[in-house]
């Protein structure tokens, strides 16, 4: 009996050991696993808190206003020159016996002038860039629009669709300037710009030198741009006063004071001297 109780009491202990020991592997293990995991979960935090944080979707105010208005030009407008495309044959082609004109001054029908760039000057908040891209096309040996604006972050795209080179030179104030070939028909490129520039800026074609358009970047998105009629809309525009700019390349820039109320649309007309 002696004996048996021994050899009982010897496997006992055996096997507690080897649980135990068991045990304490199976912890290290998961152990280790644990801290893999860590370690993972932390890279991952770190990576995304490496990445600037996305700024929240600006909201708009249920009281929220419109401004409209017409632009116009008071005066006889100035002859806008044909633009002589001899130097290219495939852009004197697009054309045949009527070159377009000059973009300088559109005016129409009625005195409404065009591309014109309208915008609120004195207006505070966090305005997201949009994911949507503004593109401007190259075609036609011309770009459209001939006024182009995109805000601060927003892509922005340029595209040949014609069959022949041109190249985006673009001479921000407050940006890097860039200067691009694009070879082939359908090429785009896509850029973004860090900074507000409202004073518009020169894009031109080094290879038609008869190219050109004007380029601004807000910071937000209270601006619009003169349609063909001279009218305008800027919407979502929070209640308050503000000042309201337009400008026009040749005509240069008007200012007016305009207050904008709880659910109501206020009108702001200007009108340039020809």
């Amino acid at each position: 009996m002696k004996k048996y109780l021994g050899l009982l009491f010897a496997a006992t202990f055996v096997l507690t050991i080897a649980c135990g020991q068991g045990k304490e592997a199976s912890q290290e293990a998961q152990g280790t696993d644990d801290e893999a995991g860590t370690t993972t979960a932390t890279t991952a935090t770190a990576t995304t808190a490496a990445a600037p944080a996305a700024a929240p979707a600006a909201a708009v105010s249920a009281d929220a206003g419109t401004i409209t208005g017409v632009i116009k030009l008071n005066g006889t407008p100035p002859a806008m020159p044909a633009i002589q495309m001899a130097a290219d044959p495939y852009c004197a082609s697009q054309y045949g016996s009527a070159p377009p004109k000059d973009e300088q001054v559109v005016v129409g029908p009625d005195g409404g002038l065009a591309n014109v760039f309208i915008y609120i000057k004195n207006i505070s908040g966090n305005y997201p860039a949009p994911s949507t891209p503004v593109t401007l096309v190259q075609q036609g040996c011309e770009y459209h629009p001939h006024m182009v604006v995109v805000q601060v972050g927003q892509p922005f795209q340029i595209k040949n669709a014609d069959a022949t080179l041109h190249n985006i030179h673009a001479m921000p104030n407050d940006n890097p300037q860039f200067n691009e070939g694009q070879p082939v028909q359908g090429m785009v490129a896509t850029k973004t710009f860090q900074n507000a520039e409202t004073t518009p800026f020169r894009i031109k074609c080094d290879v038609h030198g008869w190219m050109h358009a004007w380029m601004a970047v807000m910071p937000n998105p209270f601006y619009a741009v003169s349609q063909p009629n001279g009218s305008f809309t800027i919407a979502n525009v929070p209640p308050g006063q503000y000042t309201l700019v337009a400008w026009q390349e040749k005509y240069g820039t008007q200012e007016q004071q305009v207050t904008v109320g709880p659910k109501q649309s206020a009108t702001v007309n200007f009108t340039f001297k020809g």
